[in-house]
C-alpha cells in the first residue's frame, strides 16, 4: 500500500500529464486552424502519450491499492501568436512536469519504496526522450524564425525534424 503523502502526489501527477494532453490539444487546434498540418499532427501525437502516461499511472495506483482521483480541468486558452511561442509555452511545462517527477522520483527514494521507485524512473527515462524531441524542435523552430521563414514554411520543416526522429 502507498504512503498516502505518496498516493497525492501521484495523484498530481496523474493529473499534470492529463492537464498536458488537454494543452497539447488545445493547441493543436489552434495549428490546426492556422493549416499548420505537421505541428497539429505532433501535438496530437504529443496528447495521446501524456495521456497513455497518465493512464499509466492511474493503473500504477490502482495495482497499488490506492484511489486515484483525476480531477476537473478549467482549460487556460494558450496566449500564442506564433510557433516559437507555442513551443516555448509546450517546453516551460514539460520543464515542470518533470521536475514535479523528479520531486516524486527523490520522495519514493527516500521512503524506500522500491515499486514506486521503479515506476517512476521508468517513466523518467521516457519522459527524457520525448523531452530531447521537444528540445530539437523547439530549438529548430526558433532557428527558422531566425531565418524569416513563415510559419507554414517552419511547420513543413518541423514535419520533416519529426519523421527523421521517428527514423
Amino acid at each position: 500500500m502507498l504512503a498516502l503523502g505518496m498516493v497525492q502526489k501521484l495523484n498530481t501527477q496523474m493529473n499534470l500529464e492529463y492537464n498536458a494532453s488537454n494543452r497539447y490539444l488545445r493547441l493543436s487546434e489552434w495549428c490546426a486552424k492556422r493549416k499548420l498540418t505537421g505541428t497539429a499532427i505532433f501535438l496530437r501525437t504529443q496528447a495521446q502519450i501524456n495521456v497513455t502516461r497518465m493512464m499509466r499511472v492511474f493503473d500504477f495506483m490502482k495495482k497499488s491499492g490506492a484511489n486515484p482521483v483525476v480531477a476537473t480541468t478549467n482549460p487556460i486558452e494558450e496566449q500564442c501568436t506564433n510557433l516559437e511561442e507555442l513551443f516555448s509555452q509546450t517546453m516551460m511545462d514539460f520543464q515542470h512536469r518533470s521536475e514535479t517527477l523528479t520531486k516524486l522520483i527523490e520522495e519514493a527514494r527516500s521512503q524506500n519504496d522500491a515499486a514506486t521507485l521503479a515506476f517512476l524512473t521508468q517513466i523518467a527515462t521516457e519522459r527524457e526522450e520525448h523531452g530531447l524531441l521537444l528540445q530539437t524542435i523547439f530549438e529548430e523552430v526558433r532557428h527558422a524564425g531566425q531565418a524569416g521563414m513563415k510559419m507554414e514554411q517552419t511547420d513543413q520543416h518541423l514535419l520533416n525534424v519529426v519523421n527523421y526522429q521517428q527514423h
